[in-house]
């Protein structure tokens, strides 16, 4: 064997490779999710986003091989641990929409990747975190009686927390905002809009009446109450709030929902509840302001049933809530309406 050949085979071969072509042979570890018709929500032709809670284990799956193989050699790790490089993985993904753009400065495209806040699924609010007072009494609905059916961004039908005659009051404390960090992690900076979301309705042959209330680690509160005569339309109404005129960003918020119907009739009446949702909006200069909205969702005619379903529930066997909260809401009456414990 001569000595150009010992040479060549001395070689590491990915060191005669670009770094744009170990970029691309690094990308290709992503495992991706397939494009169902329920799994996604398409923007246009060229762009849409999954399901975050569908995606996210995945992401953090590719995270943890990409960390591993950083570790190889030093040219490596200084290429997986680009900024530029998590950036287009956050691109190439859907984790970031095209309409999504963090200043120049921003580096932390990594952290971004396995836990996004801005993305338009992500929900600080999880399902296995809900507690209730003592006194709750309330069911999930996995088909709505007595309103109209309500479907996901996603097309999905969504089950709902429906309420009795005796005030249900549920409860997440504490719930940490995702913005705190060293350096550029440090989300806080960007000076986020923190969007609150919950989808209410009646039972069109019932009256009812429902409250919301966020309570924030800086000492803002923001409440909601609505109250629902009998024989009111089906429709489900969307609340949505806003709230971006802080001094410095919170680091807690406590949601509250209470609900009940307001004829003391047995079983399930009361107000429903579904599609509860948290998370972090980009601040722009048409969103600055604390904004709260309610849109009437108008509902999918051809798929309601031609006569109430059967009803198809389950037990709602949510953990007792120990605290207290002493909560008011009077209307422009003056009248009292819905206290919490």
């Amino acid at each position: 064997m001569d000595t150009t050949t010992t040479t060549n085979l001395s070689i590491n071969q990915f060191d005669c490779l670009p770094d744009e072509i170990l970029e691309k042979i690094f990308s290709s570890l992503s495992t991706h999710l397939p494009l169902t018709p329920n799994n996604h929500v398409r923007l246009n032709a060229h762009s849409y986003y999954f399901d975050y809670s569908m995606q996210k284990p995945l992401l953090k799956q590719t995270h943890a091989e990409l960390s591993q193989v950083s570790l190889v050699c030093r040219r490596f790790y200084r290429i997986i641990k680009a900024r530029q490089f998590w950036e287009q993985q956050c691109r190439l993904e859907y984790i970031l929409l095209p309409d999504q753009h963090f200043p120049v400065d921003f580096d932390a495209y990594e952290k971004i990747y396995v836990n996004n806040p801005f993305h338009p699924s992500f929900n600080l609010l999880q399902d296995n975190k809900w507690f209730k007072s003592r006194r709750t009494n309330s069911k999930i609905e996995l088909v709505p009686i007595g309103s109209y059916r309500l479907y996901d961004e996603f097309n999905r039908l969504s089950p709902c927390r429906v309420t009795s005659y005796t005030l249900a009051q549920f409860f997440q404390r504490d719930i940490q905002l995702p913005c705190k960090g060293p350096g550029s992690n440090d989300f806080a900076k960007l000076r986020p809009i923190i969007e609150f979301s919950v989808c209410v309705a009646p039972r069109w042959d019932a009256g009812s009446e429902c409250q919301i209330k966020l309570d924030f680690s800086d000492g803002h509160k923001w409440q909601h109450a609505k109250v629902f005569p009998q024989w009111s339309p089906r429709n489900w109404h969307k609340i949505i709030y806003r709230y971006g005129q802080y001094e410095d960003f919170p680091s807690l918020v406590t949601v509250m929902i209470a609900g009940k119907d307001t004829q003391l009739w047995g079983g399930f009446y009361g107000t429903k509840f579904a599609q509860t949702h948290l998370r972090l909006l980009f601040r722009t200069s048409e969103n600055e302001l604390n904004t709260e909205n309610v849109e009437v969702i108008e509902p999918k005619i051809e798929d309601e049933p031609s006569k109430e379903p059967v009803p198809n529930t389950l037990e709602d066997n949510l953990p007792i809530d120990q605290g207290t909260l002493a909560i008011t809401y009077r209307d422009n009456s003056n009248n009292a309406m819905l206290e919490f414990d």
